[in-house]
């Protein structure tokens, strides 16, 4: 680019080239890889760029319990469009019992165990979390201490928009009997949070929900915007166990509640799951003896104020097998995980609201190994 146009105006022009264009800009000159290397122009990229592809990142288990990683882009041509494999660095792989914790502005979060060769006991080794860029290929791994099991800690991961800085949220129970409200709780928590800018773990001094006696993780956690959002648990006075949501502020590292109507905190825990959509807060609610889930939306941010926007009706071939749903498309649409009793198999497939259609993406993974995140581009991480 000629040194006659002002470096601003040059920054300008380059913030708003496709990534693939920008990565290859990093090697015409030392200056240029500095700058877009820098963080304030990686925050300023991630923030300002209008043009970036959003993606399904999905993940399976094969016959041979082999994980497998695939990309598909999400617009009008999914399930036609082709399926990218997605190159998985040594980080991940040699994760073992790992799960992904959460998606955030085009990274994925994973919680697993580094171990031995021929360690093959569950949950051993040397607990850690990877940050993964696939786009980029870039990754981050992280130890994590005071991981005991059963139960263990509960994980949140979100990328803070402000400042496009990676945090990791570890949530650890303790044994108590204090009493709030009338309501004896059986636990007090201790917050940790990790943020990438700084490269440790640090108490949280935010109060925490005390009368919280459980988290539903991994079975809940969703990013959206600057919160992140779990399912948690309270005793009533009654003795009845009631569910609420639980929110975490990126920015203030604030800790909030949501409660749900009775419709929702009082069905079964099982049958309710967190989803993001539209990037807004979803709730789905699972009817086992229709088939079929409702989705709920909040009202205006108000607790307890929720509407049923849909419900997701099964067609009739698919009302004896079992469904999950995993993941809302950019337009709305379903993905959900499918199986039966005839093989150790699901299947991968999108429901069309409207049409009340399914289409199967021809993706077969083992039971309970499918997992959908969805991303957008983004080059954070570019740095490391």
């Amino acid at each position: 680019m000629s040194d006659h146009i002002p470096l601003e105006i040059q920054l300008e022009i380059i913030k708003k080239l496709p990534i693939k264009s920008l990565i290859q800009f990093r090697s015409v000159s030392k200056p240029w890889k500095s700058t877009i290397d820098s963080s304030d122009f990686i925050a300023d990229y991630t923030c300002s760029s209008a043009q970036l592809q959003h993606l399904l990142l999905i993940r399976y288990e094969n016959p041979s319990s082999e994980k497998i990683y695939i990309s598909i882009v999400d617009d009008d041509m999914l399930p036609q469009n082709m399926v990218s494999p997605t190159h998985v660095p040594a980080s991940v792989n040699l994760l073992r019992d790992s799960i992904v914790v959460g998606t955030s502005q085009g990274l994925v979060c994973l919680f697993g165990y580094y171990r031995n060769p021929g360690d093959f006991k569950c949950r051993t080794g040397t607990a850690m979390s990877v940050v993964w860029n696939p786009l980029i290929r870039k990754s981050v791994a992280i130890h994590v201490s005071d991981v005991d099991w059963p139960g263990g800690p509960a994980f949140g991961f979100g990328v803070c928009p402000a400042t496009s800085d990676p945090k990791i949220v570890k949530i650890n129970d303790k044994p108590t009997h204090k009493k709030l409200k009338g309501v004896t709780c059986s636990r007090s928590w201790q917050v940790e949070v990790f943020s990438l800018s700084s490269r440790v773990w640090r108490s949280s001094l935010s109060s925490f929900p005390c009368n919280l006696v459980e988290f539903d993780w991994p079975h809940s956690q969703v990013s959206v915007d600057r919160f992140i959002y779990w399912f948690g648990v309270e005793n009533l006075a009654s003795g009845t166990e009631s569910r609420l949501i639980i929110s975490f502020d990126l920015s203030s590292e604030e800790f909030g509640e949501i409660y749900l109507p009775d419709e929702l905190a009082l069905h079964d825990p099982m049958q309710l799951f967190l989803c993001k959509r539209s990037d807004s807060l979803s709730v789905l609610k699972k009817n086992i003896k229709r088939e079929q889930y409702e989705v709920w939306i909040p009202e205006n941010g108000v607790s307890k104020s929720f509407m049923k926007l849909f419900t997701v009706n099964m067609p009739n071939e698919f009302v004896h097998t079992t469904s999950l749903p995993l993941e809302f498309r950019r337009n709305g649409e379903l993905m959900m995980a499918i199986s039966d009793d005839t093989d150790d198999s699901e299947d991968l497939v999108v429901y069309e609201p409207l049409s009340e259609h399914i289409n199967d993406l021809g993706i077969k993974g083992r039971c309970d190994s499918l997992v959908v995140s969805s991303y957008t581009e983004s080059i954070i991480l570019l740095d490391q």
